[in-house]
Protein backbone atom coordinates (compact mmCIF):
# COMPACT_ATOMS: atom_id res chain seq x y z
CA UNK A 1 0.00 0.00 0.00
CA UNK A 2 1.38 3.42 -1.00
CA UNK A 3 1.74 5.96 1.79
CA UNK A 4 0.42 9.46 1.15
CA UNK A 5 2.85 12.35 0.96
CA UNK A 6 2.99 15.13 3.54
CA UNK A 7 1.81 18.74 3.09
CA UNK A 8 3.68 21.79 4.27
CA UNK A 9 5.08 20.64 7.57
CA UNK A 10 6.28 17.35 8.91
CA UNK A 11 4.36 17.49 12.20
CA UNK A 12 1.01 17.80 10.38
CA UNK A 13 1.49 14.63 8.31
CA UNK A 14 -0.61 16.06 5.44
CA UNK A 15 -0.53 15.17 1.69
CA UNK A 16 2.80 16.82 0.65
CA UNK A 17 5.88 18.00 2.48
CA UNK A 18 7.13 21.51 1.67
CA UNK A 19 9.31 23.89 3.62
CA UNK A 20 9.74 27.63 3.17
CA UNK A 21 12.87 29.06 1.69
CA UNK A 22 15.19 31.19 3.77
CA UNK A 23 17.49 33.73 2.09
CA UNK A 24 21.14 33.78 2.94
CA UNK A 25 23.01 36.78 1.68
CA UNK A 26 22.93 40.14 -0.04
CA UNK A 27 19.71 40.99 -1.91
CA UNK A 28 21.73 43.10 -4.37
CA UNK A 29 23.76 40.18 -5.75
CA UNK A 30 24.36 40.92 -9.42
CA UNK A 31 23.05 38.24 -11.82
CA UNK A 32 25.06 36.93 -14.74
CA UNK A 33 23.95 37.75 -18.28
CA UNK A 34 21.88 35.03 -19.89
CA UNK A 35 21.58 33.73 -23.42
CA UNK A 36 18.88 31.73 -25.14
CA UNK A 37 19.60 28.43 -26.86
CA UNK A 38 18.29 27.92 -30.39
CA UNK A 39 15.68 25.47 -29.10
CA UNK A 40 14.36 28.01 -26.58
CA UNK A 41 16.09 26.82 -23.41
CA UNK A 42 18.05 29.34 -21.38
CA UNK A 43 21.49 29.09 -19.92
CA UNK A 44 23.96 31.73 -18.70
CA UNK A 45 26.27 33.04 -21.44
CA UNK A 46 29.32 30.85 -21.80
CA UNK A 47 27.50 27.89 -20.26
CA UNK A 48 27.57 26.02 -23.55
CA UNK A 49 25.33 23.26 -22.21
CA UNK A 50 21.97 22.11 -23.44
CA UNK A 51 19.31 21.80 -20.81
CA UNK A 52 17.91 18.46 -19.71
CA UNK A 53 14.15 17.90 -19.85
CA UNK A 54 14.12 18.19 -16.05
CA UNK A 55 15.78 21.63 -16.25
CA UNK A 56 13.40 22.77 -19.00
CA UNK A 57 10.38 21.61 -17.01
CA UNK A 58 11.56 23.40 -13.87
CA UNK A 59 12.38 26.57 -15.78
CA UNK A 60 9.10 26.53 -17.73
CA UNK A 61 7.01 25.99 -14.59
CA UNK A 62 8.81 28.74 -12.67
CA UNK A 63 8.60 31.22 -15.56
CA UNK A 64 4.91 30.48 -16.16
CA UNK A 65 4.25 31.29 -12.50
CA UNK A 66 6.24 34.51 -12.76
CA UNK A 67 4.28 35.55 -15.87
CA UNK A 68 0.96 34.83 -14.10
CA UNK A 69 1.76 36.58 -10.78
CA UNK A 70 -1.16 38.51 -9.25
CA UNK A 71 -1.44 41.36 -8.74
CA UNK A 72 0.26 41.86 -12.08
CA UNK A 73 3.81 43.15 -11.53
CA UNK A 74 4.77 46.37 -13.31
CA UNK A 75 7.14 46.07 -14.99
CA UNK A 76 6.66 42.37 -15.67
CA UNK A 77 8.94 39.92 -13.86
CA UNK A 78 11.93 38.83 -15.90
CA UNK A 79 12.08 35.13 -16.77
CA UNK A 80 14.57 33.08 -14.79
CA UNK A 81 17.57 31.50 -16.49
CA UNK A 82 19.13 28.14 -15.68
CA UNK A 83 22.47 28.41 -13.92
CA UNK A 84 24.68 25.29 -13.82
CA UNK A 85 26.54 26.60 -10.75
CA UNK A 86 23.29 27.07 -8.83
CA UNK A 87 22.17 23.65 -10.08
CA UNK A 88 25.37 22.07 -8.74
CA UNK A 89 24.64 23.48 -5.28
CA UNK A 90 21.18 21.89 -5.41
CA UNK A 91 22.60 18.61 -6.75
CA UNK A 92 25.19 18.30 -3.99
CA UNK A 93 22.50 18.82 -1.36
CA UNK A 94 19.88 16.50 -2.87
CA UNK A 95 22.48 13.71 -2.92
CA UNK A 96 22.60 13.88 0.90
CA UNK A 97 18.96 12.73 1.14
CA UNK A 98 18.36 14.85 4.24
CA UNK A 99 15.03 16.62 4.16
CA UNK A 100 16.09 19.97 5.55
CA UNK A 101 17.52 23.18 4.17
CA UNK A 102 21.15 23.34 3.14
CA UNK A 103 22.91 25.73 5.52
CA UNK A 104 25.95 25.70 3.20
CA UNK A 105 24.16 26.93 0.06
CA UNK A 106 25.83 30.34 0.14
CA UNK A 107 23.99 33.34 -1.28
CA UNK A 108 20.95 31.49 -2.61
CA UNK A 109 17.33 31.04 -1.65
CA UNK A 110 15.97 27.51 -1.47
CA UNK A 111 12.72 25.60 -1.86
CA UNK A 112 12.61 21.90 -1.02
CA UNK A 113 9.94 19.24 -1.43
CA UNK A 114 9.49 15.56 -0.69
CA UNK A 115 6.86 13.06 -1.78
CA UNK A 116 6.30 9.37 -2.02
CA UNK A 117 7.43 7.94 -5.41
CA UNK A 118 5.08 8.69 -8.27
CA UNK A 119 3.07 11.28 -6.35
CA UNK A 120 4.51 14.32 -8.12
CA UNK A 121 6.27 15.03 -11.37
CA UNK A 122 8.62 18.00 -11.81
CA UNK A 123 5.93 20.48 -12.79
CA UNK A 124 3.73 19.23 -9.96
CA UNK A 125 6.40 20.16 -7.43
CA UNK A 126 6.48 23.75 -8.70
CA UNK A 127 2.67 23.81 -8.83
CA UNK A 128 2.63 22.84 -5.14
CA UNK A 129 4.81 25.84 -4.34
CA UNK A 130 2.88 28.19 -6.64
CA UNK A 131 -0.51 27.11 -5.27
CA UNK A 132 0.52 28.89 -2.07
CA UNK A 133 -0.39 32.13 -3.90
CA UNK A 134 -3.94 31.53 -2.63
CA UNK A 135 -2.59 31.91 0.91
CA UNK A 136 -0.56 35.07 0.24
CA UNK A 137 -1.99 38.58 0.68
CA UNK A 138 0.08 41.03 -1.37
CA UNK A 139 -1.44 44.14 0.25
CA UNK A 140 -0.38 43.13 3.76
CA UNK A 141 2.62 41.06 2.56
CA UNK A 142 1.57 38.17 4.81
CA UNK A 143 0.43 34.56 4.62
CA UNK A 144 -3.05 33.65 5.81
CA UNK A 145 -3.05 32.63 9.46
CA UNK A 146 -1.64 29.13 9.86
CA UNK A 147 -0.64 28.87 6.19
CA UNK A 148 2.67 28.78 4.33
CA UNK A 149 3.40 31.02 1.33
CA UNK A 150 7.20 31.47 1.29
CA UNK A 151 7.74 28.97 -1.53
CA UNK A 152 5.46 31.05 -3.76
CA UNK A 153 7.06 34.37 -2.87
CA UNK A 154 10.51 32.95 -3.65
CA UNK A 155 9.32 31.76 -7.08
CA UNK A 156 8.02 35.26 -7.96
CA UNK A 157 10.74 37.30 -6.21
CA UNK A 158 11.60 40.14 -8.62
CA UNK A 159 15.35 40.27 -7.97
CA UNK A 160 15.84 36.52 -8.41
CA UNK A 161 17.30 35.87 -11.88
CA UNK A 162 18.92 32.41 -11.80
CA UNK A 163 17.57 28.97 -11.01
CA UNK A 164 19.16 25.58 -10.45
CA UNK A 165 17.33 22.47 -9.25
CA UNK A 166 17.97 18.78 -8.69
CA UNK A 167 15.99 15.69 -7.72
CA UNK A 168 16.77 12.24 -6.37
CA UNK A 169 14.92 9.10 -5.35
CA UNK A 170 16.20 8.53 -1.83
CA UNK A 171 16.17 5.27 0.11
CA UNK A 172 17.42 6.55 3.47
CA UNK A 173 16.30 9.23 5.95
CA UNK A 174 12.67 9.14 4.81
CA UNK A 175 10.65 12.06 6.21
CA UNK A 176 7.66 9.71 5.98
CA UNK A 177 9.09 7.25 8.48
CA UNK A 178 10.49 3.81 8.02
CA UNK A 179 12.76 2.88 5.16
CA UNK A 180 10.39 3.55 2.28
CA UNK A 181 11.82 5.28 -0.81
CA UNK A 182 10.98 8.95 -1.29
CA UNK A 183 11.54 11.62 -3.93
CA UNK A 184 13.46 14.76 -2.94
CA UNK A 185 13.56 18.03 -4.89
CA UNK A 186 15.77 21.05 -4.22
CA UNK A 187 15.63 24.36 -6.09
CA UNK A 188 18.12 27.14 -5.38
CA UNK A 189 17.54 30.75 -6.40
CA UNK A 190 20.05 33.53 -6.98
CA UNK A 191 19.91 36.21 -5.83
CA UNK A 192 17.75 34.94 -2.96
CA UNK A 193 14.32 36.29 -2.06
CA UNK A 194 12.06 36.43 0.98
CA UNK A 195 13.68 39.30 2.84
CA UNK A 196 11.72 40.30 5.94
CA UNK A 197 9.46 43.28 5.35
CA UNK A 198 9.90 43.26 1.56
CA UNK A 199 7.23 42.33 -0.98
CA UNK A 200 8.30 39.93 -3.71
CA UNK A 201 7.82 42.64 -6.37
Amino acid sequence: MRRPSLLRSLPLLSPFLLLACIPDGDPDDTPTDAGVLEDGGTTPDGGGVELTQFARDMLDAHNAARAAAKPTPSPALEPLTWDPTVEETARKWVEQCQFKHNDGRGNAGENIAAATPGHWDTKGVVKGWVDEAADYDYASNTCKSGEVCGHYTQVVWRNTRRLGCATKRCTTNSPFGGSSPWDFWVCNYAPPGNFTGQRPY
